[in-house]
């Protein structure tokens, strides 16, 4: 056989002659005809080379493959060359879009990000923007936004504390179809309207909203904000400590649909207001009166009984809270998944009603429970034998009482304080 092209290996035809710089010496006698060559030229090096597998993808394929990647991951593939800077910026992909990090500006990522995708009709497609954990914006990355991509569905704005309601006015109006809305800790935030007026031309789409820190909305605000979003479902109140019962009663009024409510931090809700939420009757699932010191058994009673489908409710240092309202609530939600009474007026009564009520709950936090001893843990522990979360925090629970939820709760996570448990545990095993 012949060899390739170009230079012939030196021991292509051993056994006939031999290349004078191997010497006379070299022995002919003894080797058969080598018919191809030892080692490739470099052009056939090239041609045989291994073309990396994800390289033989098409476009196509390779835009499903980027389909899997948050917007984090397509900047850094845009890096890797050319053809993938030119698909990672493809607009279909760039749905969703995530900016995280310590003083992160929003602002310029926004600019750039949306500059980039923009069509020929000066808009990109992004429909859920993300924006936490130090990254910060203004007014002008919010309008920017508002403008840009009107097909918004999905906003998160944490901690962004220079937005203001002119800011998100522009947004609501121009991101029509808008339905979840996050400004946790945006504090000059006082309202969310379509006008700047308390008169709508037209209702928001809103079925998620959370307001919590927003610290400068008040009663007033609160009204036009659910007579704007008769569609909310779950809305998240925590630590709007201007709103008073009587911003509360608009909720019922407008949102006969909420199914998750947070008023908790509220320290100006009373039972009079919670005898308003009550009026939400079965359709609500989720309360949280977590620290209203105004709260009693008198607003509870009234929730649990109207309130019926009830499965989360977080009454978290509301201390005039008792195994009266305990009761009530027990034999009126069976339904009941999770209760939160930490620093309650509950005691062993209380939690017999409940573990007798509920046998299907699966979380309870019993914290800074005084009154709750082993025979109240032992009854939960009996009864409710699903129950995977138990916090006994400072309560007054012996090593007793921690064997017999791990003896009927098999899965149970328990929080507690009690280092003593951990050595007894081992003596007793």
């Amino acid at each position: 056989g012949r060899g390739s092209p170009g230079m012939a290996c030196p021991l292509a035809k051993l056994g006939r002659s031999s290349p004078d710089y191997y010497g006379s010496s070299l022995d002919q006698g003894y080797h058969t005809l080598v018919s191809s060559p030892c080692w490739p030229d470099k052009a056939s090096k090239r041609s045989t080379r291994a073309v990396p597998h994800i390289e033989r993808l098409t476009d196509d394929a390779l835009l499903k493959v980027f389909q899997w990647l948050d917007s984090s991951e397509l900047v850094v593939c845009a890096r890797v060359c050319r053809r993938w800077e030119t698909l990672a910026w493809d607009p279909s992909l760039w749905t969703s879009l995530t900016l995280t990090g310590e003083n992160l500006s929003g602002d310029k990522a926004i600019r750039c990000i949306v500059r980039r995708l923009c069509s020929a009709q000066g808009r990109a497609g992004l429909r859920k923007v993300m924006l936490s954990e130090g990254a910060w914006m203004t007014d002008k990355g919010v309008v920017m936004l508002a403008r840009r991509c009107p097909e918004l569905t999905h906003v998160q704005l944490h901690g962004c504390s220079a937005i203001t309601d002119t800011a998100l006015f522009e947004l609501v109006t121009r991101a029509t179809n808008l339905h979840h809305l996050d400004i946790t800790g945006c504090v000059k935030i006082s309202c969310v309207s379509v006008t700047p007026g308390p008169e709508p031309p037209r209702r928001l789409l809103l079925q998620y909203l959370d307001l919590t820190d927003c610290s400068a909305v008040d009663d007033g605000g609160l009204r036009v904000i659910v007579r704007n979003c008769p569609q909310l479902v779950y809305l998240y109140l925590r630590r709007c400590t201007k709103i008073t019962d009587a911003g509360i009663k608009f909720v019922p009024s407008f949102c006969s649909g909420l199914r998750e409510l947070s008023v908790s931090d509220c320290i100006q809700v009373t039972d009079f207001g919670l005898y308003e939420l009550a009026k939400l009757g079965a359709t609500l699932r989720y309360l949280s009166v977590a620290k209203c010191v105004r709260v009693s058994d008198a607003g509870l009673k009234v929730i649990a009984r109207r309130c019926y489908k009830l499965r989360y409710l977080n009454a978290r240092g509301c201390e005039a809270v008792s195994d009266d309202a305990l009761t009530v609530v027990a034999r009126s939600c069976p339904r009941l998944r999770a209760l939160d009474v930490g620093k309650c007026d509950v005691s062993d009564a209380g939690l017999r009603a409940l573990a007798q009520s509920c046998p299907n709950l699966k979380k309870l936090s019993l914290r800074m429970c005084d009154l709750v001893t082993d025979r109240g843990v032992q009854c939960v522990a009996y009864y409710c034998r699903g129950l995977q979360q138990l916090n006994i925090q400072d309560c007054q629970i012996s090593i007793e009482g921690y064997r017999a939820v791990k003896k009927y709760c098999k899965r149970c996570v328990i929080e507690h304080t009690n280092p003593s448990f951990f050595l007894k545990i081992v003596i007793y095993t």
